[in-house]
């Protein structure tokens, strides 16, 4: 994937997964010094695509009443096509798009910004729990009309726009974060993006292979620890975008373990836990029960704009507790370029097993580790039956 695509990813995330669908009152919405504006939602009949403002409430009342193919035609087509097929990539069903209106209250347009070829709306969501989302929205004219565009998508200078302010008395719980590996290869990433296609087990193991993240200490703006049996498991994200990947124990898929508790005192059926647990002393700076996810690696790594090598990002996970209030984490990891170390050959695929020196063991699942093990097999002998040839 192109680093302006995976730039594409997440402002795409943040310029419609965000966004609550609301018209603005009266008939003229572009006169100036008249913000902020505050809107309300129309029929699809009543749309206008004249004016910036216009074209805006056409998108939310659009994504208002869940009317995706309405949504397609307030984009520009360039950036319509690069959304169905952004979001077939990552895996996502269009239709998220329309989640998280329902926890909007009101929308207002609080500036309008003459923006290189285009013109630029900031727009403030009120949330109904007195949370406040700031961000930017782009447009141009395409066939004689306003349309929103993503082809600013990875301009820098539109983070200025983007705010996101909790209320004063809401509870904001921190909580200490562990990821393993630290380090993400990028030739790694660029090798399976490259070939996913070209054989079916490539895209399988890009499906399957994980990184492992602990989350604990839980602390409210207090001080009070909370306990992570208290976290809602399904609501954990990382960066915002990717869900944890579930666990397969007994043949039951649960999406996190928690670690110094009744119920999973220690995961024994896991190969290579105890060993790892014991070795690294890991649990030694947590108070309490700890819970231990996974997620996607390659789809993790997707989620970070403009990969450099050697260069640090921080990784933030997120989610929710039973009672509704937010948890948040960050770590930082190290961007790497190996190139083909140990002897190995780009086309052998113990190459893609590149950080097996790393105690990687939650990859390690039978029914992983035994499908692994037949591909290899499997190679080996096709590669030597090529050279007897």
């Amino acid at each position: 994937m192109k680093p302006t695509e995976r730039m594409s990813i997440k402002w795409s995330l943040i310029f419609i997964l965000c966004l609550s669908i609301f018209l603005i009152k009266g008939s003229t919405y572009a006169e100036e010094g008249n913000y902020p504006m505050k809107v309300e939602i129309i029929e699809k009949n009543q749309a206008r695509y004249d004016t910036p403002e216009n074209t805006l409430a056409a998108i939310r009342s659009a994504l208002k009443n869940e009317d995706l193919e309405w949504v397609y035609e307030t984009l520009t087509e360039e950036s319509g096509e690069e959304h169905k097929r952004l979001f077939e990539k990552a895996g996502i069903d269009p239709r998220k798009i329309f989640d998280l209106e329902r926890h909007v209250k009101d929308t207002y347009i609080i500036d309008r910004i003459e923006y290189k070829d285009a013109v630029l709306l900031v727009i403030e969501d009120h949330h109904k729990d007195g949370t406040i989302a700031k961000y930017p929205t782009t447009f141009v004219r395409e066939g004689g009309k306003w349309k929103q565009t993503n082809k600013f998508a990875g301009d820098e200078e539109l983070h200025e726009y983007l705010d996101y302010t909790k209320p004063e008395e809401q509870i904001i719980i921190s909580s200490k974060l562990r990821i393993r590996p630290t380090g993400w290869n990028l030739n790694w990433y660029n090798w399976i993006e490259k070939h996913m296609e070209d054989r079916e087990w490539i895209k399988y193991f890009a499906e399957k292979v994980s990184i492992l993240c602990l989350i604990g200490n839980l602390k409210d703006n207090q001080g009070n620890l909370q306990s992570v049996e208290e976290i809602s498991p399904e609501t954990i994200h990382l960066n915002d975008i990717l869900a944890a990947q579930p666990w397969v124990l007994k043949r039951e898929e649960r999406i996190a373990l928690i670690l110094k508790s009744k119920k999973d005192r220690y995961p024994k059926k896991i190969k290579g836990f105890k060993e790892w647990h014991h070795r690294k002393r890991f649990l030694k700076d947590y108070k309490g029960p700890v819970m231990l996810v996974k997620f996607n690696k390659f789809k993790a790594m997707e989620t970070i704009p403009e990969m450099t090598p050697r260069k640090e990002y921080e990784i933030v996970v997120s989610g929710e507790l039973k009672d509704g209030k937010r948890f948040k984490g960050s770590t930082k990891i190290t961007i790497t370029e190996w190139k083909a170390k140990h002897g190995w050959k780009w086309k052998h695929p113990d190459w893609l097993n590149s950080e097996k020196d790393i105690d990687n063991w939650w990859n390690k699942e039978r029914d992983f580790e035994g499908w692994w093990e037949k591909i290899r097999k499997k190679h080996k002998q096709e590669t030597r039956g090529k050279r007897r040839r």
